[in-house]
């Protein structure tokens, strides 16, 4: 397969997996939908991972799942509740201009262009925040913000791990298994809300295992997989495209109405991203 492929295809299913956790957030607590999905993953992948065996660097996907996984994708997940994927899924992949700005906090040279991106990032997400028909969006935003500012912290330990030659699926098992067990904890010590989706038919939850299992698993292996043969900067470049996706599969599922407003913020976040990793 043409390598890039691989992230491109990644970018799609990242694109549509959040409309559905939308949907099902209405019968389900977010805390348990992100336990049920990095569960399922970690299951998925526990007998490859054995095969394939285990080495140092894994430790640094366990972090990465803590963080990435259970922390960031948790706050992600509030943020499309309260606001829609079309809204969440742009303001959250500022997070790859954030990993670029912050490269000057290690000793690298930040191109100019960077900060053109980041001008760029804050006009689009000032843009989405203006809530369409009176609704507030303030709120959700500052989610979305938040789990962007979680994955600048924890998704370049991705590329470390790969670095250090452990598995693909290996460093998969390991992030999913991590945030699974750090989300287990927060459910069963928060005591958070039925364990079940009220008025979910088994051909809908049938779906959601298929949804969870695409993007945790098939995602994040055509990902991390990627990350190893194009390397991180073309990988993210390529999956960039995720968020833009997703405001035009949620208007032609009919799931969520992005406005012309909301897709030109969405488009200005896009190319900030693009213009920050080319840069």
């Amino acid at each position: 397969m043409f390598d890039p492929a691989y992230a491109m295809i990644a970018s799609v299913i990242w694109a549509f997996s959040p409309i559905y956790y939308g949907t099902l957030m209405k019968k389900l607590d977010f805390l348990v939908l992100n336990w049920f999905r990095t569960s399922m993953a970690a299951a998925a992948l526990a007998v490859p991972a054995a095969y394939f065996g285990f080495t140092w660097g894994v430790s640094y996907a366990l972090l990465s799942g803590v963080t990435t996984l259970a922390l960031g994708d948790s706050l992600f997940l509030l943020a499309i509740k309260d606001v829609g994927a079309s809204v969440s899924a742009p303001v959250v992949y500022t997070y790859i201009v954030f990993i670029q700005l912050t490269a000057g906090a290690v000793g690298d040279v930040v191109p100019a262009a960077n900060y053109l991106s980041a001008v760029m990032v804050v006009f689009g997400v000032f843009v989405l925040s203006r809530g369409g028909e009176g609704r507030p969006r303030a709120k959700g935003v500052a989610y979305a913000l938040a789990a962007a500012l979680v994955w600048t912290g924890g998704q370049d330990l991705i590329s470390v791990a790969t670095g250090t030659g452990a598995n693909v699926v290996t460093i998969a098992f390991a992030r999913n298994f991590a945030a699974a067990l750090a989300l287990g904890v927060a459910v069963f010590a928060l005591r958070r809300g039925s364990w079940r989706p009220v008025g979910t038919s088994r051909r809908e939850l049938g779906f959601f295992v298929f949804i969870g299992l695409s993007d945790l698993v098939v995602g994040s292996l055509l990902y991390v997989y990627s990350v190893s043969l194009v390397r991180i900067a073309l990988t993210v470049i390529l999956t960039s495209l995720s968020p833009l996706l997703t405001q035009v599969f949620s208007k032609a599922l009919g799931k969520e109405s992005p406005s012309i407003r909301d897709l030109a913020g969405g488009i200005l976040i896009v190319t900030a991203v693009i213009i920050a990793v080319v840069g």
